[in-house]
């Protein structure tokens, strides 16, 4: 496979905006091309960024339900911009990983993946496709969720994952909100543990009581990094930060952005739902950049569709904002991503700036054929 490698781009200028709302020119420092072997598509079902051994890796993976490749995990070195390896998990047969929807990557040697429920089962693996080990809840009133923004992860051999109710999988009545959606595998005895009084935000549960709702929004996202836990939602901005087993209650100051609203909705109209989330203003990922000390979350702006536009894909091309706050929550800075340019669902700080996927499908040069980088300065935000 050919490695390809774009010089940086020292000419290359976009504009955003700051919290003092001016506009200031900014540099792309370097784009990165991928090239895409056979059998991999550019989209997946999830991501997640490690570094191993001083290296940086993008690890992708496919869902069981996933129409490219089920089960298969690619292994990119991001330093070396080329794919290491992709493996093919098995879904059937004998130390099959059945109807895994969630993965982590701890290190080469310890990759866990899970299923949903039924009963909800945790897998321990390595590039070999070894099973090491397999854990099975006995409590069938417990799954894992499969929210891409919601992977579990290892802090102090302990596995975190997003608990879910399979007896309540949407905010139809008072037992979903009784679910403590961050619970923990031991690894060493296999015991499940939920992290107590971590529910959904009030906002939620006020919606339920006047019977009105916010579509989709009870899919939380996580975030770690080292020993500290971030739990956020895309209609509150409202951040718990759990470490050492304290949490704090983060207030970010999101200034006069908007986010979406209760309303009054079938929760299981689909395409109504469905409609409401991509057009709504909502914040997304959160991240923790550590070479500045500041925490990243992305926000989504209004956008209406056209009548017949097709969906599946129609939520890039929102206007995307990368908002940067200090440890308190105080706003410290802001940048409007170009629209049409970037796929924020791939966001990684470095020591440079910030490492942002851009395969946008509606992207004039977007090229299928290839995973493509853009490395924006943040010497504004330092």
């Amino acid at each position: 496979m050919n490695k390809i490698f774009i010089p940086p781009l020292t000419s290359v200028l976009l504009f955003f905006s700051i919290q003092q709302n001016y506009c200031q020119e900014i540099e792309i420092l370097d784009t990165t091309a991928i090239e895409l072997q056979s059998g991999v598509k550019e989209t997946t079902s999830n991501t997640q960024h490690k570094k191993i051994n001083g290296v940086n890796y993008l690890f992708r993976f496919n869902d069981y339900q996933s129409s490219n490749n089920p089960l298969q995990l690619e292994i990119i070195n991001l330093e070396e911009q080329k794919i290491e390896k992709v493996i093919q998990f098995p879904l059937y047969g004998n130390n099959a990983f059945e109807e895994v929807v969630n993965f982590y990557v701890h290190n080469f040697d310890s990759i866990f993946f899970h299923n949903e429920a039924f009963p909800l089962t945790f897998y321990l693996t390595d590039t070999s496709k070894n099973l090491v080990k397999k854990w099975e809840s006995t409590d069938m009133t417990l799954g894992a969720g499969w929210h891409s923004n919601a992977s579990p992860f290892l802090i102090d051999n302990k596995l975190y994952f997003y608990s879910i109710s399979t007896q309540s999988f949407y905010p139809d009545d008072l037992a979903f909100f009784n679910v403590n959606h961050l619970s923990y595998l031991k690894l060493e005895n296999g015991k499940i543990s939920e992290i107590k009084n971590l529910k959904y935000p009030n906002e939620i549960l006020a919606a339920h009581q006047n019977n009105k709702w916010y579509p989709w929004s009870q899919n939380p996202y996580f975030h770690h990094y080292g020993s500290a836990i971030y739990v956020g939602f895309n209609m509150s901005k409202k951040l718990i930060k759990i470490e050492n087993k304290q949490e704090k209650n983060i207030e970010l100051d999101i200034g006069s952005r908007k986010l979406s609203k209760a309303v009054s909705m079938d929760d299981n109209d689909f395409v109504s739902n469905q409609l409401y989330v991509i057009e709504s203003p909502q914040l997304g990922e959160i991240v923790y950049d550590p070479y500045r000390n500041k925490l990243i979350r992305l926000y989504k702006k209004t956008i209406l569709l056209e009548a017949n536009e097709d969906r599946s894909n129609a939520y890039y091309r929102s206007d995307f904002t990368l908002l940067f706050f200090e440890p308190d929550g105080e706003l410290s800075g802001t940048i409007a991503l170009p629209s049409n340019k970037f796929n924020p669902s791939i966001i990684i700080p470095t020591k440079r700036g910030l490492l942002i996927n851009t395969d946008n499908p509606f992207n004039p040069n977007n090229n299928e054929d290839f995973l493509e980088f853009a490395l924006i300065s943040l010497s504004d935000i330092e």
